[in-house]
Formats: C-alpha cells, structure tokens, sequence
C-alpha cells in the first residue's frame, strides 16, 4: 500500500500545471505575444530549434512535478500483521538468607539456584519477569521486564548479607504480590526458591498468600536442600578491622508443610528439590504449565519512496538549467 506523508504539498502541482496551461494557451489564441519583449529572439529562431525549446519546456515542468511529488512525502506503507503467542507475568522470588550459601549443592545452593534461573529467563520469549530477593526483609531487584540480560544481570548481582538475617517468606511474596498487583496479563505466577522456614517479618506467609489468591495470582514453591544442617562460612571482624571467615554447621529448617500450603490456597503447586539437576527439572515443569495466549502485532513500518522522485526531479532540473543556458546563447548567436 502506497500512500502520501505531506499530500497538502500536492498542491503545489498547480504551478506547473498553470504554465503548462498557459503556453498552450498563448500559442492557440495569440501565438506572437510569445515573440514579444525579451522572447523576441525567438522569432529568428528556426522550426526545429523551437521544436526543441518547447521540449525542454516540457522536461523543466516535469522536475518541478517530480520536485513536488518528493516533498509529499510518498511511502509504502507495510500492512500490519497480528500474531499469537503464549506469555505470562512472573515474579521470581528468591531466598538470600545465610543457608542459601550451604555446599550441600555444589558449588552451593545459590550459585545452582542463580544457573538455573539465568537458563529459565534465557529460555523465555514473550513473558514479562520481575525479581524479588528476600532474607529478613524482602527488597525488589527488578520490576516486570523483557530485558533478560538484564535479569540476568540482576541474578548475578545477588550478594549475600545485604539485608537482615533471617527467612521472611511473607514479606517476599508480598513483594512479588506488589509487582503483579497492576499487571493486566491474565496469567500471573510468583515462583518462589527458599531453603528455610519463616522465621521473621511482618508479613505471614499465609496471610500474603491469600492476598496473592484474591490478585488471581498463582504461587509455585520450591524448597530446596539436602541436610537438615549445613555448613556455611560466617565473615567476622577482629579488633584490627581484618575480615576473618569461619565455618559454622548451623540448622537448616526446610518447612514443606508450609510451602504445600502456600501454593494450594493459590492453585499452584509445590516442589521438593533435592538436589541441583532435580532442581532444574522442577523449574523445567512449571515453565510448561503456565502458558497464556497473548496478542502481538509487528510494528507499523513504512519505506519511504521520496528519493526517487527528488533524484530525478533534481537532475531533470540541472539539466533545464544547462540546457537553457546553451539554448539561450545560441539564440542570441543568431
């Protein structure tokens, strides 16, 4: 489809079109005003050397009509096209207490969980993701985007002992609540990675949980870990302010029920993950139960097309001025 960007500038084709009009009037009507004043050359001109100024005549209202033609702009408009895909919003939120440092899964359970997360946000194509970190406070690291080398970035970016200790799974998925609320797709899902029991915070996971149900979204837990305890390395100061690290084998409390409660109030479900590649299965399946048809449609696209007639018009132009010139001259030459 074809179509004009600037078609008031059409109107410009009247100035051509005018004199076009007008010579053919004066040569019907009265042909020896054209060899009065500065034309009188004209009249000594012989047949075929007019034959020839008419002509050029002709080829200069034709680059000003092409001029013209340029400056409206002509475009080929693309036609739109509507396609079908399955997208979703999804809010990943993931624990950072101390436990989560455990070696249980090699290297540790963080760098498996941030490997298998980093492959599921590689593999997605039209779905939104947010990402919620949680301890003993809950902080967001990335509202829903499409960016997935920036949430990629962001999993990276994980860095233990930013927030208080503890492992408050309410407040993280009323952090990944607060990132659906105003979603407007119709699937909405928080996956939520923890290794511990809820210990602290303001929020009960319960009570977050109902609120996610009444957002229509829905929760799939992940409880990972192997042993109930674990060693992880604690970082302390001595009185020179010299960072030491130290081994600690501290409990591990994994709270299943728990989990399988949060995700049944929401019509989710709950997973165990034993250890790293059970982990990445786990992840594997919720990605292939949450589909949702979304609407996309390519991007209104135009090629413009006014090089064309602007080349032309501006070396049909350049050639009316050369050829004038020599034509004038020889006029006068008579």
């Amino acid at each position: 489809m074809y179509k004009l960007s600037h078609p008031p500038f059409l109107v410009l084709l009247v100035i051509p079109l005018g004199l076009a009009l007008s010579a053919v009037f004066l040569r019907r009507t009265a042909p020896e005003r054209l060899f009065t004043g500065p034309l009188s050359v004209l009249a000594k001109l012989t047949r075929e050397t007019r034959l020839r100024l008419r002509l050029l005549f002709v080829l200069c209202l034709l680059a000003l009509s092409f001029l013209v033609v340029a400056a409206a702009g002509p475009v080929q408009e693309l036609a739109t096209e509507e396609q079908w895909a399955e997208g979703i919003d999804i809010a990943l939120v993931i624990d950072i207490s101390d436990s989560m440092e455990a070696d249980d899964y090699k290297p540790s359970r963080i760098d498996v969980a941030k490997t298998v997360l980093k492959d599921f946000i590689r593999r997605r194509k039209f779905d939104r993701i947010g990402i919620v970190m949680f301890g003993g406070d809950a902080v967001t690291k990335s509202p829903l985007t499409r960016d997935y080398d920036f949430l990629a970035t962001q999993i990276d970016d994980v860095r233990f002992r930013e927030l208080k200790q503890g492992t408050a799974i309410g407040m993280g998925l009323l952090g990944g609540v607060s990132r659906l609320r105003n979603s407007q797709a119709k699937t909405k899902v928080i996956i939520l990675m923890t290794d511990g029991d809820s210990n602290v915070g303001t929020v009960n996971p319960i009570t977050a949980s109902s609120l996610a149900r009444q957002e229509n979204i829905k929760i799939y837990t992940i409880g990972i870990g192997q042993k109930d305890r674990v060693i992880i390395p604690i970082y302390a100061y001595d009185s020179l302010g010299r960072r030491g690290q130290l081994i600690a084998n501290v409990p591990s409390y994994l709270n299943p029920g728990l989990l399988k409660r949060i995700a049944q109030l929401t019509g989710g479900q709950s997973y165990m993950a034993r250890d790293a590649n059970m982990l990445a299965r786990v992840v594997s399946e919720i990605d292939s139960l949450e589909r949702a048809p979304i609407k996309l449609s390519k991007k209104h696209q135009t090629i413009p097309f006014y090089r064309y007639p602007l080349a032309l018009g501006a070396a049909l132009l350049l050639m009316c001025i050369f050829l004038l010139d020599l034509r004038y001259r020889e006029a006068h030459a008579v």
